[in-house]
């Protein structure tokens, strides 16, 4: 049997991870049950990876990095949809998301690792939501006074971060509604 090359290897070891702890969580996903799936041998996995956590992290930069280039493949695809209606697309895969991310996370060890990762992905999405704001201030879709853009981007992510994970309302279209009426104000759509 031909030996597979070892970045093919490890990427299919995140990949089956990712399944793993998408369905059981964290906690009930083992070294041996990727090794497992993979049909390979437990040196093999720490070929690639120290530990568990050590692919728990990989699995969720690339989550992360696709689901960037999910929101900037939508923004380019949506290019003539009115903002709101846009932001709107956004949030309906982000409920989706947030569910899988929830669900992966369970039992997870490493909370701050988590968080770092979030603060990562909203440092990442930064520079395509001010190039978004940018283009419909310029085509006149969005009224603003004079105001940094960085900044307002920093506003709206971090606000719209903050209300979607705020423990207290478990109501995800509470949530969107909430977000949607201010926006609204803000961007005097």
């Amino acid at each position: 049997m031909a030996r597979m090359q070892p970045e093919l290897r490890k990427q299919e070891l995140i990949e089956i991870a990712f399944r793993q702890f998408l369905q059981q969580g964290y906690h009930k996903t083992s070294i041996r049950s990727i090794v497992g799936e993979a049909k390979g041998e437990i040196g093999m996995f720490y070929h690639h990876f120290s530990s568990k956590e050590e692919i728990f992290h990989e699995v969720l930069e690339q989550y992360n990095k696709q689901y960037i280039n999910k929101v900037k493949n939508l923004i380019a695809k949506e290019n003539k949809t009115p903002i709101l209606e846009l932001m709107e697309l956004v949030f309906s895969d982000l409920e989706d998301s947030l569910y899988e991310y929830a669900h992966m996370n369970r039992g997870a060890v490493n909370k701050q690792m988590l968080t770092l990762l979030h603060q990562q992905t909203l440092l990442t999405l930064k520079p395509v939501f001010c190039d978004l704001l940018k283009e419909r201030i310029l085509r006149g879709e969005i009224a603003l006074p004079e105001v940094d853009i960085g900044l307002l981007t920093d506003f709206l992510l971090y606000g719209i971060s903050a209300v979607l994970h705020d423990q207290d309302e478990k109501n995800i279209k509470a949530k969107e509604q909430a977000i949607r009426l201010l926006m609204i104000k803000m961007l005097e759509c």
